[in-house]
């Protein structure tokens, strides 16, 4: 719990509320990578699964990309020598992914505002393999959900849904309740108004 309390305490300092809809954190991850923050994040969301077999630790491009790591090393340390990969879902599709290699799904950035597509090759993720899906925020479920529809189209099973940051004004949990999995935040941001941070008390749920 001490580890989780300075999570949302690091969230605190140095977030900034731009309106009353987004939290700004680009100098813990979505710009500067503050690898403390990552490592926090990584440890406490590993512990969701601990005891677990877990394959793969799955992503989207590009800031949940090092607390998927951090994650990664964590779960590693448990269940070696069978270590899970980390995989990164692309927001455009290189010229290594050919026609017929790859699932896409569409997905919608609250960041960018536009929607974008997420694409997976189909060789990166093993048909029945165990997937933690981690990202960096829970705002509306679209990414998340996004990431769950590619597990499926790869023939693998969700372990659970792990996110750093849940606005839950949004309410992006029920986007998620379709799965039927559990789906972990580490920090709740239960407002912005006021140009004020307000966070529910910490609790890994």
């Amino acid at each position: 719990m001490y580890i989780l309390q300075r999570i949302n305490d690091m969230v605190q300092a140095q977030g900034k509320a731009i309106g009353s809809s987004i939290i700004n954190v680009d100098t813990l991850l979505n710009h500067r990578i503050d690898y403390t923050f990552s490592a926090y994040c990584g440890t406490t969301l590993a512990r969701v699964v601990k005891g677990q077999h877990i394959d793969v630790i799955l992503t989207a491009e590009a800031s949940g990309i090092s607390v998927a790591v951090f994650t990664a090393m964590t779960v590693n340390n448990e269940q070696w020598p069978h270590p899970a990969s980390v995989v990164f879902a692309k927001k455009s599709r290189p010229i290594t992914l050919p026609e017929g290699g790859y699932y896409v799904v569409d997905s919608y950035s609250r960041t960018k505002n536009r929607p974008v597509k997420l694409f997976l090759g189909s060789h990166v993720i093993p048909e029945a393999s165990r997937v933690f899906i981690v990202d960096d925020f829970l705002a509306k479920g679209t990414t998340l959900a996004a990431l769950g529809d590619l597990v499926r189209m790869a023939g693998a099973e969700i372990a659970a849904f792990g996110v750093v940051i849940e606005k839950t004004f949004d309410h992006g949990r029920a986007e998620i309740e379709r799965f039927g999995t559990p789906l972990y935040s580490l920090v709740k941001v239960t407002g912005l108004e006021g140009g004020q941070i307000h966070l529910a008390s910490p609790s890994l749920s």
